[in-house]
């Protein structure tokens, strides 16, 4: 046996390790380059390793050409790209689910993942001590350096052509446990980098928390890092410079509805960490600008030459914003506002002041700390447009704001030392006007309103607010303390106008002024509204708040002299007056909504002109001034939006109209205002009186008195200003009084029955209302011994009383003359005499304003005498041949009048009438009994079917003095229609019986003197027969007249007579004479032959021809040339 040897043994083990050296190289080189060895690295956790070509000379040790690593855990992506990379690991723990790196060196790193951020470029990278297990990555040493490389998050670039020199440390980092940034929390090292960025995507992020800041722009980065677990450390540094840097100022933050600002400019921004961290950004030749949508293509607000931003923090971390903000400072220097109006909604709307155009020279800054800011503001201009109040001007403008304090949480702002300085023109005017206010204490703290500059009322409004303000200074228009005044005494109109010296303080607590806050003003030319009107003078306003119970009470006294009184609604002066009082108080309280009360005095007050006094009268009252001068004194006194007091007025000129009809002389009057309410519409003028002695237009004297013995009324009237709806009228008024004009009542009556009343005299009324109607039992009386009344187109007087009742349903209208007098209207004829006229008439309905409605009248007038029957021939045909001479008539008569119709009778007994029939004189017993049916009140027509004419004991005499006594006629009417005017148009057909023939045959055959015997033979007693006649204005016409005498005679006609001229055609048949008779003035013509039938080939009546009327003018001969 052959025993090896200490070199064969050295030599036995060194061949069998170079055997498995080489197995090794063989085998595992093979591995390397097969799928097997790839796949080992997608097992969990999820590792994918791919490479170009890869071998190993010693075990873990690995060459790789083009290594492209990248795998997932905790949700994050990583990745590294490579040209060649070596590597020493542990293959053992790939067996174990676990990768160790000892040392990875690559070589052309193009791409480095992690999560969100990925580095690309060209460089050297070197990993030590890379240990991945169960999601857990950590490395002792990570070292890197790139030249031109891009730093991206996400797709976004961060920093470009980027020189980076890294030095780094992970701590073991559990990456589903800390996603996004919080990854940055296990870094340490430190990081130099040089390169390009965005600023926006650099810087945002960590400022994002804030709310409101945003930086922009590209430009030059410089970093000098040093981390400690995500913590930068003391001596790191960040500096970018960019010649278009941007900066976005959000200050919605902290005002509701506020505006997004960009400020533009080349600066830097630097990041210092020393003891703190601070970021410092400064820009020149800065335009600033509104960054709201929409509004890119406005104006600059602000041009300056620079803008600085400060902000401070506790440190900086790599993997979240800063905790919290200490400090923040923004400051603008030189900067000039082109126009000033982009700037005026930050004035709260109940700031009076207006800023409507100009530039302006801004200076000054803010410093913010922990939610409080402080800073000043300067702002001058030399040509401002503004307005102040209600007034433009456009002048100079210095304010100085002082921010003491501006607390955000505890909302706090100390404005105290501001300083107004204003010296500005009204157009068209050259003097300015000077303002100078100063405010030496001026701190309010309002937790909750003061965010929101929405012209909310603090005074109404939240009720945790208080304030310390004192003031004094000089304001060219007083009204910028129209806001004030409106909260306080809200109801009153209350504001001022002109310019004075003010001074006050005021004290809130609980969002409520305190007792000895006050406010007074003075002015040699004060102008005061109030109540719709305006007061100029020389006055005083002195507002207080005072101990009061159960709350503090604030007062407003107003005093005013030598004061001229104008009405705004039309600008009209009312009066002027030595002086004017008014003074309001208001309870001070949160809880309950209180009215002021307000009282209001004037002394000797000189109205120059009445007719301004109209407006303040309901609508529909019938009283007109049209001028005239007038003195008043009076007391007016609002609570609760309720007025009472005492107003009187006296003038000695005064003119207008009442009822359409102007008059001129005094007026006394007193109001006495009981009780006025608004909004309940009620008013109580009981005990009111007004008289008035004036000369109407016709020029008689007219004296009017009426006292209000109880006037308490409810809606119904259209007071000036009314804004709610009117409710019905209700309540009572009693009145007593003396009218010269009692026509005012007509207004009640209906115009279709023509009923009308006038005169003077006394009047009682005792009215109730409801629901917009006179209640029944109301009541109204007129006694006067002028009274007239008015019916269908007649009037009569006499004395005697009206009285007018409501009744339900309708109303009841009685009206008597005892004894009066009666004529047709529109005419100055005689009077006709009778006693007792009655005129009752009951309405189905009567309501305000319309009156009686559908209305039944009976008018009865039982006695009259007409002392001469010549006053009916207005009611003949003018030159119809009938007209009625004298003698003394007396009438009765009894209408209906029922709406629009009417019936009745009418009878007239003349004992000794005296009438003219063409030539005849007829002397006798006249007896006319008229009986009206079916009228028509619109067209005065009627039916007088029925109707008899009668004449007695008539003597009868002809043209030529013969005389006929004992003569009788009588005409019954069996149809007929008649028109009653003047004259009268009838259309009737009688019947008539005559005691003789004589006078038809003498109005027939009257020119034929010389044939007297053909009229003897003619004229036959008892006679009858019947005819159409036909009246109108100046014809009378007889058609188809046919009368007989037994068996002996007959007369047949058909006539018209128009101006005494008589024409026409007539038939006589005596015995065995046949004879007609053509008619044509004073002409006659005989037909003797087939005289019938020659009579009935005649025209009728109604179509024959006459004349044309002539007026007695036209008969004169006068030669034209």
């Amino acid at each position: 046996m052959t025993r090896t040897t200490p070199l064969g043994a050295l030599a036995g083990f060194v061949t069998f390790a170079a055997t498995l050296y080489v197995l090794y190289l063989a085998v595992a080189n093979a591995l390397l380059a097969s799928d097997w060895a790839r796949r080992q690295f997608d097992r969990e956790p999820r590792i994918a390793l791919e490479w170009k070509r890869a071998w190993t000379l010693f075990p873990g040790h690995l060459t790789i050409t083009e290594p492209r690593l990248s795998g997932t855990g905790g949700g994050r992506r990583y990745a590294l790209v490579a040209e060649r990379a070596s590597l020493v690991l542990s293959p053992a723990s790939l067996l174990n689910r676990q990768l160790r790196l000892h040392r990875l060196d690559a070589e052309g790193v193009r791409q480095v993942r992690l999560g969100a951020y990925r580095l690309r470029g060209s460089g050297h990278l070197h990993l030590s001590g890379v240990v991945w297990r169960d999601g857990e990555l950590a490395a002792k040493a990570m070292a890197g350096q790139w030249e031109r490389a891009t730093i991206f998050q996400d797709d976004t670039p961060l920093v470009e052509s980027v020189a980076l020199d890294a030095d780094l440390e992970l701590a073991p980092l559990a990456l589903k446990d800390h996603a996004g940034s919080q990854a940055a929390r296990f870094i340490s090292g430190s990081l130099d980098l040089a390169g390009r960025s965005d600023a926006y995507d650099l810087f945002n992020p960590y400022l994002a928390d804030l709310g409101w800041l945003q930086i922009g722009g590209h430009g030059v980065l410089e970093v000098e890092l040093t981390v400690v677990n995500g913590e930068v450390q003391p001596g790191s540094r960040l500096r970018l410079d960019s010649p278009r840097l941007s900066v976005q100022l959000d200050e919605r933050r902290w005002l509701e509805g506020g505006t997004r600002y960009r400020v533009d400019g080349s600066g830097t921004v630097e990041v210092d960490v020393e003891e703190h961290a601070r970021l410092a950004l400064a820009l020149g030749a800065i335009t600033m600008r509104d960054a709201t949508p929409g509004a890119a293509s406005r104006p600059a607000l602000l041009n300056g030459e620079g803008f600085r931003l400060t902000l401070e923090t506790a440190g900086l971390h790599l993997h979240a914003p800063p905790d919290e903000l200490q400090h923040a400072e923004l400051r603008w220097h030189d900067a000039e506002a082109p126009d000033i109006a982009a700037f005026d909604h930050y004035l709260p709307p109940p700031v009076p002041l207006e800023l409507k155009g100009g530039s302006a020279r801004l200076q000054g800054g803010l410093a913010y700390d922990a939610e409080r800011l402080s800073g000043s503001f300067d702002l001058s201009g030399d040509r401002i447009a503004l307005r102040l109040g209600e007034q433009p001007l456009r002048g100079r403008l210095d304010l100085h704001l002082p921010i003491a304090e501006l607390d955000v949480t505890r909302g706090v702002v100390d404005v105290s030392g501001t300083r107004l300085d204003l010296e500005a023109a009204a157009p068209g005017e050259v003097q300015p006007l000077t303002t100078t206010l100063a405010l030496p204490t001026a701190r309010v703290r309002a937790p909750q309103a003061w965010r929101a500059l929405n012209g909310g009322s603090l005074l109404k409004g939240d009720p945790s607010w208080s304030a310390e303000l004192a003031l004094h200074g000089r304001l060219a228009n007083l009204g910028v303390l129209d806001p004030i005044l409106t909260e306080l005494f809200d109801g009153l109109d209350l504001g001022l106008e002109g310019g004075g010296r003010l001074s006050g303080t005021l004290h809130v607590r609980h969002g409520q002024p305190q007792e000895g806050s006050r406010l007074e003003v003075r002015s040699e030319a004060l102008g005061a509204r109030f109540l719709g009107h305006h007061a100029r003078g020389e006055g005083q306003l002195l507002i207080a708040v005072q101990a009061g119970e159960p709350h503090p009470e604030a007062s407003a006294d107003l005093a005013v002299n030598d004061v001229d009184l104008t009405r705004l609604s039309d600008v009209r002066r009312l009066f002027q007056a030595d002086h004017l009082a008014l003074t309001a108080t208001l309870p001070i309280t949160q809880r309950i909504a209180h009215s002021p009360t307000a009282r209001v005095t004037w002394h000797d007050a000189r109205i120059p002109d009445a007719s301004v006094l109209n407006a303040y009268l309901p609508e529909g009252v019938p009283l007109q001034l049209d001028g005239g001068q007038a003195s008043s004194d009076g007391s007016l006194t609002l609570e609760e939006a309720r007025g009472r007091g005492r107003i009187s007025l006296a003038g000695d000129a005064i003119h207008g109209r009442l009822r359409g009809t102007s008059f001129r002389g005094a007026l006394d009057a007193t109001l006495a205002l009981r009780d006025l309410d608004p909004a309940r519409q009620l008013l109580d003028f009981s005990g009111s009186r007004v008289e008035m002695i004036a000369s109407a237009n016709d020029g008689e004297t007219l004296r009017t008195l009426l006292v209000a013995r109880q006037a308490r009324l409810r809606g119904g009237l259209d007071w000036p200003g009314r804004e709610a709806h009117r409710r019905p009228l209700a309540g009572t008024l009693r009145l007593d009084g003396l009218l010269d004009r009692l026509g005012f009542l007509n207004a009640l009556l209906p115009e279709e029955q023509g009923l009308s009343v006038q005169g003077s005299g006394r009047l009682r009324a005792d009215l109730h209302f409801a629901e917009g109607m006179p209640s029944s039992g109301s009541r109204l009386e007129a006694h006067s011994d002028r009274l007239a009344a008015r019916f269908l187109h007649y009037e009569a007087f006499g004395d005697g009383s009206l009285e007018l009742e409501v009744t339900d349903p309708g109303a009841t209208l009685h009206l008597s003359l005892p004894r009066f007098g009666l004529r047709r209207q529109e005419t100055e004829g005689a009077l006709i005499e009778g006693r007792l006229l009655e005129l009752r008439s009951r309405a189905r309905h009567f309501g305000l304003p319309e009156g009686l409605r559908q209305l039944s009248t009976h008018i009865d007038m039982p006695h009259v005498v007409a002392p001469d029957l010549a006053a009916f021939n207005a009611y003949l045909p003018e030159g119809g041949g009938i007209s009625l001479i004298e003698g003394q008539a007396r009438l009765a008569a009894q209408l209906h009048l029922d709406g629009m119709s009417a019936a009745g009778h009418l009878e007239l007994r003349a004992p000794q009438a005296r009438l003219v029939l063409h030539d005849q004189i007829l002397e006798g017993e006249l007896h006319l009994a008229t009986r009206l049916a079916d009228g028509d009140l619109e067209t005065l027509t009627f039916d007088i079917s029925g109707s008899r004419l009668g004449l007695e004991n008539v003597h009868l005499t002809d043209d030529g003095g013969n005389l006929t006594r004992g003569w009788w006629a009588r005409l019954d009417v069996p149809e007929g229609n008649m028109r009653w005017e003047t004259p009268l148009a009838l259309d009737a057909r009688l019947d008539l019986a005559m005691r003789d023939s004589g006078l038809l045959v003498r109005l027939l055959v009257d020119a034929a003197r010389e044939r007297r015997w053909l009229r003897e033979r003619l004229t036959l007693g008892e006679v009858h027969g019947e005819a159409r006649v036909m009246l109108n204005d100046d014809t009378v016409r007889v058609e188809n007249l046919a009368v007989q005498a037994g068996e002996r005679l007959e007369l047949l006609a058909n006539l018209a007579l128009r101006d005494s001229h008589l024409a026409g055609r007539a038939f006589a048949r005596y015995g065995p004479l046949r004879l007609g008779i053509e008619l044509d003035g004073e002409r006659r013509r005989w037909q003797l032959r087939n005289a019938r039938s020659w009579y009935a080939g005649g025209q009728p009546a109604s179509e024959l021809t006459l004349p044309d009327s002539e007026t007695w003018f036209e008969r004169l001969e006068v030669p034209t040339e």
